[in-house]
């Protein structure tokens, strides 16, 4: 249950439906105060929403600096990528389709072939709530055999449908194979910072290695100032999303 309400959650923090609310509240509304003010409230709204700036600059202040691949001496004994990268129920199944946030597999694929790690633990189940359960982990490492990464060198943990639980079932899962294990963390800048709290919950140190970077130097020109962005909705939804899952798994004890 407690799953399935987080993905209506999604519905009630996104910002851009706050902006739809108001405005076709203050289209709707027969008392001519408050329809001014919720059209108001929703214009200020994608205004701020929408200002490139103010949008980097959070972003910059969220997501930690990256590490460089060449501050990797010693290679790492395992490379945990974690879900959320692909799209498991795509068609057609025979190749892997990407998302958004797919730097987390590409740059773990660098990492093996250069070196860096020793294996690939790919940490993702079924997250969908409706249809065919299809788990990401499964469909990833099929492809990582279609790219010759041999067998032994990739792990599978397919039942995490959250970042608590792929801390949770990844340590079960290393503590009962490679107990010993250095691990690498890998995922997306904006979710690093509750994903690292979430594994030192569950006492598995990890070394962090942001990806898919979102905030970008700070520019100051009238297309860095002035220009709306509309991507700046999905930005701030996706912090929203986390600052919100953040706040809620401390609460629970989960980070």
């Amino acid at each position: 249950m407690a799953f399935i309400l987080s993905k209506a959650l999604l519905f009630l923090i996104a910002p851009l439906n706050w902006v739809v609310v108001l405005l076709l509240y203050g289209l709707l509304a027969r008392n001519g105060r408050r329809r001014r003010l919720a059209c108001a409230s929703g214009a200020l709204a994608t205004v701020f929403f929408t200002n490139p700036f103010l949008g980097n600059a959070v972003l910059n202040l969220w997501e930690p600096a990256p590490m460089a691949i060449s501050e990797i001496d010693a290679p790492f004994d395992v490379g945990i990528v974690l879900g959320g990268f692909a799209r498991a129920q795509a068609a057609p199944r025979d190749r892997l389709h990407l998302s958004d946030d797919s730097d987390r597999l590409i740059h773990a694929l660098e990492l093996y072939r250069r070196g860096k790690i020793r294996k690939i633990l790919i940490s993702s189940g079924a997250g969908n709530v409706l249809g065919e359960k299809i788990d990401e982990a499964s469909v990833t490492s099929a492809f990582l055999l279609r790219m010759g990464v041999p067998a032994g060198d990739v792990i599978i943990e397919n039942r995490a449908r959250n970042t608590h639980e792929n801390a949770l079932y990844t340590a079960r899962l290393l503590e009962a194979r490679m107990p010993e294990a250095r691990c690498l963390l890998l995922t997306s800048a904006f979710h690093m910072r509750r994903a690292l709290a979430c594994f030192r919950k569950q006492d598995l140190e990890v070394t962090p290695f942001a990806t898919d970077m979102s905030a970008q130097p700070l520019g100051f020109s009238p297309y860095d100032l002035i220009l709306p962005n509309p991507m700046g909705f999905q930005s701030w939804g996706r912090l929203i999303k986390e600052w919100v899952g953040f706040a809620v798994y401390r609460m629970r004890g989960f980070a």
